[in-house]
C-alpha cells in the first residue's frame, strides 16, 4: 500500500515541478541565466515528465504483484525506480541545465 502513496506523491511533484520549476534541487541557487538557460532547454518539463513516469510505474507496479501473487514486487519496484529515477533525473538533468 506505501507504493501506491509514494506513486501519487511522484505525480503530485511532477506536476507541481511543471507549474513551479524552484521547488527542483539547486534550481533556486542558480543564477537568472542559467535558469533561464535552463527553462528554455526544458529542464522543468523533463523533471516533470521524469517523476510522472515513476509515479506510473509505483502505480501499476501495485496491480501487477497482486496479479503475479509476488507481493515482494512492489518494494522492490519501488526501490528500484526511486534509486533509477534519481540518477536519471541528475545526469540528465545536469545535462540538460549546463547545455548552452
Amino acid at each position: 500500500m506505501g507504493v501506491l502513496f509514494s506513486g501519487v506523491l511522484y505525480l503530485i511533484i511532477g506536476f507541481v515541478a511543471r507549474v513551479y520549476p524552484n521547488i527542483l534541487a539547486g534550481y533556486n541557487s542558480m543564477p537568472q541565466k542559467d535558469q533561464e538557460y535552463a527553462t528554455q532547454n526544458g529542464l522543468p518539463h523533463f523533471a516533470s515528465v521524469t517523476f510522472i513516469l515513476m509515479g506510473i510505474l509505483c502505480i501499476f507496479s501495485y496491480p501487477a504483484s497482486i496479479w503475479l501473487e509476488i507481493p515482494s514486487l512492489t518494494s522492490s519496484v519501488l526501490l528500484s525506480v526511486t534509486l533509477l529515477g534519481v540518477i536519471v533525473l541528475i545526469i540528465a538533468g545536469n545535462l540538460i541545465a549546463n547545455r548552452r
